[in-house]
């Protein structure tokens, strides 16, 4: 068994303090800084994360065409053989290659292997379960191609960087979802502000084109004349700073601030 070295030990950190940021794309990052740490006998790399049905999904890669992505999120997610393996709320046995699973023989019998990673000329993988407090977050699939498979050592790097990959991606999510909700107030605070400018009476017939009805629907309904909603409306209009009922509804509940 190869063993490893001080120089592998250097790389996992120097990974581990990499992964420490949270941008939009992140995982696409997080694949960028792999493939240039791990170096060219990493033929493709996929980020993996929970979908909207809490099952891993949704790929991201990189060193292949998207399209390889697309053909297992459309196809061929069904026949993948860690599938069952790396599933939300089971415990998973950490980094697992294709001889965890099956023997080398049954695996080039499957669909998952003959029909879908055979095309791009892809053959071992390694799968890395991603779990965060025992709760599974992403996972990573890593591949070669067929003149060389995974090794021990290949398997505790990628286990070792990936408990602080998992970790990085829970607050990256964490990071997303704040930066979600700052969004949503400010959007409000935004809507309350210009609000403001407004009459009550104002505030009213906003508040009712809001829910799509005419000047006319908007006249019966509060007692007063087509004429006088037009009127209210020019005076929304001013205050605003626009022309139309449309532009009026795009500048009270857009992210826009207009100075």
């Amino acid at each position: 068994m190869e063993h490893i070295t001080i120089e592998d030990y250097q790389m996992i950190l120097d990974l581990c303090y990499m992964m420490n940021h949270y941008n939009e794309q992140y995982r696409h990052s997080i694949l960028e800084i792999l493939a240039e740490r791990l170096g060219s006998g990493y033929h493709h790399l996929t980020f993996l994360t929970l979908d909207q049905h809490d099952k891993l999904g949704d790929p991201v890669g990189i060193n292949k065409v998207q399209s390889l992505c697309e053909s297992y999120t459309d196809i061929y997610d069904r026949f993948d053989i860690f599938s069952d393996v790396c599933k939300p709320g089971k415990r998973t046995a950490g980094v697992m290659s294709i001889e965890d699973i099956m023997s080398l023989h049954e695996y080039e019998q499957t669909t998952y292997y003959n029909d879908f990673l055979r095309k791009e000329n892809l053959y071992y993988e390694l799968a890395v379960p991603l779990c965060y407090n025992n709760r599974l977050v992403g996972g990573l699939g890593l591949f070669r191609k067929k003149e060389g498979d995974f090794t021990l050592r290949d398997k505790e790097i990628v286990s070792l960087f990936s408990r602080h990959l998992a970790l990085s991606y829970h607050n990256s999510l964490k990071a997303q979802e704040f930066n979600s909700d700052r969004g949503r107030l400010a959007k409000r605070c935004q809507k309350e502000n210009l609000l403001l400018k407004l009459t009550l009476t104002e505030r009213e017939i906003v508040s009712l084109v809001e829910k799509g009805l005419t000047n006319r629907e908007i006249a019966k309904q509060n007692n007063i004349s087509f004429h006088t909603v037009k009127a209210h409306l020019d005076h929304i209009y001013n205050k605003l700073e626009v022309h139309s009922r449309t532009e009026m509804l795009h500048r009270i509940n857009s992210n826009e601030i207009k100075v």
